[in-house]
Parts: structure tokens; sequence; C-alpha cells
């Protein structure tokens, strides 16, 4: 079964050291810094692993970020916006998702923080994406699936809300700290959850009033994380503008066919008709996006949704229902079809995907007054207390591993293997 999901590069960083012997003044200290190089290169390096273990790199997450901490924030302070010592100390630099190998810096420790946060966002859409390609996909996996993109879309609302802490953070457009780049990662990710749960509502037959409520909601996330786009590169951004296009035509095409479905069972015979002829037209336009995709400008895994089963299903349901529609309409109801389309049901009140709220863990146990005191910045160089700015050194991109895809159809209804 082919690629459904469109997925951007990994942010690339470089080598890390902490060496800060100047300011280290017992083993403490020099033990909190070796650990936070080698946990930092562990995470990283597993990132590049859409199939790694969920829980093991969670885990290294989250303890990298808790250890960490006590260089955004001193241990035992009760004012949360208070800044730790040794926030200045350290220089990071990191690459942009889209925007190749060049990187930008600055010496503030919570500019780490979020960039860990955003790849850990975009290891679990690309984990998502290999749990709906495996071989056989249980419901375990298509809950997992849709807890990744929720937690996806958790973690960019947070950068997005949190990212004004830095200086000069939204000044490149189409950065990472981009707050349109931001709002359409998170717009996708909610989008793509609530196709999980569109593709079981298909599978176990639910009202078909609801499907196309929720597949209408759908199309509209999609679009709405397009047009956040539109202002930017198109050189860049291209694919991925094409990419929500042609995912919001096909919920379209699919909100008009269970409309129609729907329509028929209220003996609406020829507001059916125009429903699924609507539902037609977006499927031709669909198909068309498909086109320009495959061909469009910009980074990211390619998708192929046209080879998809749940893609090349909507077609025989349209025609299916307009065919009936059609017939019904001839024998029993003779009812004109409006020039008007019917209107789609644009407030969905189930299968809403809502981001999982994202925070910072607590302080590792090894931060406290004694450990924080051994670090004696008075020693230190004086920090460059410039805004974020474009480095002079490129950082190649991530060698990511390819993301596993079956070869195989599901057996089912709906044509995807998540539901």
């Amino acid at each position: 079964m082919s690629q459904w999901f469109h997925r951007n590069p990994l942010k690339a960083t470089d080598h890390a050291k902490f060496e800060l012997k100047g300011i280290l003044t017992n083993d403490k200290a020099a033990k909190i810094c070796s650990e936070l190089r080698l946990r930092r290169d562990h995470f990283i390096e597993h990132l590049a692993t859409a199939s790694y273990d969920r829980q093991a790199l969670e885990t290294e997450f989250t303890e990298y970020l808790a250890l960490f901490g006590g260089f955004v924030r001193p241990p035992a302070s009760e004012d949360p916006d208070e800044r730790s010592k040794l926030y200045p100390i350290m220089r990071f630099r990191w690459t942009n998702s889209m925007l190749g190998s060049s990187a930008v810096e600055v010496s503030e420790a919570y500019f780490e923080i979020l960039c860990i946060v955003l790849n850990m966002a975009i290891w679990y859409t690309k984990h998502a994406a290999w749990l709906a390609g495996k071989d056989e996909v249980f419901e375990g996996d298509a809950k997992m699936c849709h807890t990744c993109l929720r937690k996806a879309a958790g973690m960019f609302a947070y950068v997005r809300e949190n990212s004004g802490r830095l200086s000069g953070a939204s000044d490149l457009s189409g950065s990472d700290f981009d707050p349109k780049v931001l709002l359409a990662y998170e717009y996708q990710c909610s989008a793509e959850a609530q196709e999980v749960t569109l593709a079981r509502a298909v599978e176990l037959k639910h009202a078909s009033k609801l499907i196309s409520a929720l597949a209408c909601e759908t199309s509209q996330i999609f679009g709405k994380a397009d047009k956040l786009l539109e202002s930017l590169d198109e050189s860049v951004f291209g694919r991925w503008r094409k990419y929500m296009q042609l995912k919001s035509r096909i919920h379209s095409a699919y909100a008009y066919a269970f409309l129609g479905e729907s329509l028929l069972s209220e003996d609406k015979c020829g507001d059916a008709v125009r429903a699924c002829e609507e539902g037609v037209s977006e499927f031709h336009i669909a198909e068309d996006f498909c086109v320009k995709y495959a061909k469009s400008p910009g980074p990211g895994f390619l998708a192929r949704p046209e080879q998809h089963l749940f893609f090349q299903r909507v077609i025989p349901l349209l025609n299916r229902h307009l065919e009936k529609a059609k017939r019904e309409n001839g024998f029993i109801y003779h009812q004109k079809v409006p020039e008007v389309c019917p209107e789609l049901d644009t407030n969905a009140q189930f299968g809403l995907a809502k981001p999982e709220p994202f925070n910072l863990p607590n302080l590792a146990e090894a931060w406290n007054v004694q450990s924080y005191a051994a670090f004696d910045i008075t020693k230190a160089d004086m920090p460059d207390f410039s805004k974020l700015k474009k480095s002079a050194k490129e950082i190649p991109p991530v060698k990511e591993d390819k993301i596993y895809q079956t070869d195989k159809d599901p057996n089912n209804s709906s044509g995807c293997v998540i539901s």
C-alpha cells in the first residue's frame, strides 16, 4: 500500500560538547555536563529511525529535557520566569526543517529546548506514518498512530505559544519559529489524526451524516494549513502546500459522498444527485493535485495518495450513490436536481482530534542548590547576547532511515489499514 502521509525532514544540529571546564568546581557539575552530552547524542541519533521504540525515545527525550532544564531555570526557584545563571553560556546551532543546511544560532538555553521539542514532534509524525504502513496494523497501532499525531500537534502548539521568549525567533520567514509554519504543522497533525478517526467511522459504518461532517471538518483543517503557507517561498513550500490541497480535496469528495448517502436515506434524491456530482468534481480536482504534488518543488518524504485504496475507493462510492439517486429519482421521486449544491455540515460534533497539551518535565534530581552552586560563571567568557541569527556554518541534513511501507492492500471497506 502506498504512502499516505507527506513528511518533512528532521532538524539537524551540530555536536554540543558541554565543555565548561572553566566553570565546573566539582565532580557533580562535571557529571551533569557529561551526562547531558551523552543523552543529547543518543536522543538525536535515535530520531533518525521512525521505527525506533517509542517508549525508549520518550524516556530519552524527557530525561534530557529534565537534566538540561537546569540551564533554563534555577532549582528551588518559586519564580517560573527566573532564568538560570547558565542560560546564556552555551551557543546552539540548528537547521530549520524546511530550509536545508542553513543553520541559525543563539546563546539561549531555551532555544535548545524548543528545537528538541520540535524534533520530537516531527519524529512522532514519522512514527505515526511507520505505524500506518506496517504489513499488519492492529487496533492498538491505530490508537497509537492517533495518539502520536495528537502529541505532535500539542508540541507544535507549545513551541508556537512560547517561541516569543527567544529574541528574534520569528524574524526568519519560513523558519521553524515562523508562527505560520508552526500552526501549519499543528493543523496537519490534527487533520491527520482525524483521518484515523474517519477511516474507523467508515469501516464501522457509522451514520453517513456524521462521517460527512467529520470529512468536511478534516478538509477544512487541511485547507487552513494550506492558506497559512501561501505567502512563503513556493520553491521551498510548494510540495507541502500541494499535499495540504490534495488532502483537502480528497476529504471534500468523501464529505459529498456521504452527504449524498444521507440525503438518499431522507428520500431527497434530487439533492443527493447534486451532492454526488459535486463530490465527483472534487475527486477529479484531487486527482489533478496528486499530479501537481509529485512535480512540486520542496523537501520532504513524498506521499503517493493516488495509489492508496482510501483514495481509490471514493470514486466508486460516489458513482454508486449517484447512480442509485438518479435511478430512484427517475422511477419514483421525479425531483428537480438543484443548481446549487446542498451545503455540507461544517460543525462536526464527534471524532474531532484535539492536540494533546505538552509541558516541560520537572528538573532532574541531579539539580539542587549545591550542584547549581558548583557552576562558577564568574570564570566564564562573556556570552554573546545577540538575538537569533543565521549561522555562518552549514550543517548537513540528518541521514534518516527510510520509513517502511507495506505493499499489501487492506481487505476492508474503508481501504485504510488504520481503521
